[in-house]
């Protein structure tokens, strides 16, 4: 018999998923095709599962109450984010850490729109603890480029955990950190019932539609996007943002970016005009759709650290659906763009830039036509059972991991106890602030009954 591989999604699964419930369900269909006789159980924290239709893997929900059973029913854990209580089964279980996003950085800017202060502070302290518990309890880890590989291996030797018999052992460290980038829908890209022209309002037939492929979260730059529109001033084109609220992300979704980028829209005479938001979060069935059934997309954000180290998940939907996207230079994909002939690539901030580069992929055919064929040469090597291949060969392999179990034991129980003072530390002004926001509600209710007691009132003298 072959593993038995647990897979705990940090995120939503079944028809309404973002990134991570997408890559996770993604493994663990990989993991039960081509690890032999492989038993995979999927485990998600929203209680609508499905089955596959087919039965290739299980899936389940998991809890705080009945995780620890499902641990021990498993020889190999993997995860975005392992719960800190696994560690119980340290010593007999294989751990991975999929770390496909650079969370140091994007936790920095997640912080940076969430809190303030000492809260901040301490929110940063705790995703430092976090990511040192991680990386000494994993096994093997992942990471979704290079650039993300060797971030994440410069916290690894500063934890002490590159030691020299693990370099002796694999110089290259692949057996220990790789890379697995996204992967891409396995269907072919094939035209479905039309979800806007003619049948959303505002959209009609001639449009010429941009798709913002995703959410607006604080490290996007719609503003940027929206001016470039304003300066084309052109009725015929029009774009919608495609997500709002995350799911199952309470952090990610309508916060002050996505807010923003309404109020510029509004105010330019925009909204729901020319510039349209899906306030809710397209199923990712029905996203597919949209992205073949517009003309090109783009995506506009900060040149920051978070840019740097992303992997930007909502641009294999793109690839997958050729679908020609312009965005923003910094991070690894924006390379690819310039390299592969994908689109264009343009500054940080600069909305004339961008407008030519709008004008120049709609208008111009063949550049359009030449971008298509690129993205669909693309897709061989972006499938999923390519980009996971590190996974699946660290799921076969039997034996010891690279990283001795026993040297990790001390680093681990030190960083186990830092990350639980660390959390209580942020859990403390965690619930200061959900107090302060209690009594700023009940203060506001107050006032506005008090102001209705008056208009009433009033309106009643007034009668009299």
């Amino acid at each position: 018999m072959g593993p038995r591989i647990l897979i705990l999604a940090r995120g939503y699964l079944g028809s309404h998923m973002s990134a991570p419930g997408i890559r996770a369900t993604a493994q663990a269909r990989v993991l039960a095709e081509h690890v032999p006789g492989a038993r995979v159980t999927l485990a998600g924290p929203n209680e609508d599962v499905e089955q596959p239709a087919d039965g290739a893997f299980r899936v389940t929900r998991w809890s705080a109450r009945n995780l620890l059973q499902l641990a021990a029913s498993h020889d190999i854990i993997i995860s975005s984010m392992l719960p800190p209580h696994i560690a119980v089964f340290y010593p007999w279980k294989r751990y991975v850490v999929d770390l496909f996003s650079q969370y140091a950085m994007e936790w920095m800017e997640v912080g940076m729109q969430h809190y303030e202060g000492r809260h901040r502070d301490a929110w940063a302290e705790r995703t430092r603890a976090v990511l040192g518990m991680q990386l000494t309890l994993a096994d093997f880890i992942l990471t979704c480029n290079e650039r993300q590989r060797d971030s994440y291996i410069g916290m690894m030797t500063s934890l002490g955990l590159i030691s020299p018999r693990v370099y002796e052992a694999d110089p290259t460290l692949r057996r220990y950190i790789d890379s697995a980038p996204h992967g891409i829908r396995p269907e072919l890209p094939v035209p479905g019932k039309r979800v806007l022209r003619g049948v959303r309002p505002g959209f009609g037939e001639n449009d010429r539609i941009i798709l913002w492929n995703g959410g607006i979260i604080q490290w996007y730059d719609p503003a940027t996007l929206i001016e470039a529109l304003r300066l084309l001033g052109r009725d015929d084109i029009k774009l919608l943002f495609l997500g709002a609220a995350y799911p199952g992300i309470k952090e990610l979704g309508k916060g002050v970016r996505f807010q923003d980028a309404k109020a510029i829209a509004a105010r330019n005479g925009q909204l729901n005009r020319t510039i349209f938001f899906e306030e809710g979060w397209v199923s990712h069935e029905e996203a597919k759709q949209y992205v073949l059934e517009a003309d090109i997309s783009v995506c506009t954000y900060f040149d920051n650290m978070e840019t740097r180290y992303s992997h930007r998940t909502r641009f294999v939907d793109l690839i997958w659906g050729e679908l020609p996207f312009i965005c923003t230079h910094g991070d690894v994909l924006a390379e690819e763009v310039a390299q592969e002939g994908w689109g264009l690539v343009v500054p940080e901030g600069d909305a004339p830039a961008l407008a030519r580069a709008i004008e120049k992929l709609l208008d111009d055919r063949e550049f359009h036509a030449r971008c298509k064929a690129n993205l669909a040469a693309a897709r061989p090597r972006l499938q999923w059972s390519a980009t996971m291949q590190p996974l699946v060969r660290f799921c076969r392999e039997e034996g010891e991991p690279v990283s001795a179990k026993w040297e990790r034991v001390p680093g681990l129980a030190q960083r186990l106890a830092v990350y639980t003072a660390r959390r209580a530390v942020f859990n403390h002004y965690d619930r200061a602030l959900k107090r302060r926001s209690e009594r700023r509600e009940a203060a506001e209710k107050k006032e506005r009954l008090r102001q209705e007691r008056l208009a009433r009132a009033g309106a009643g003298s007034a009668a009299k």
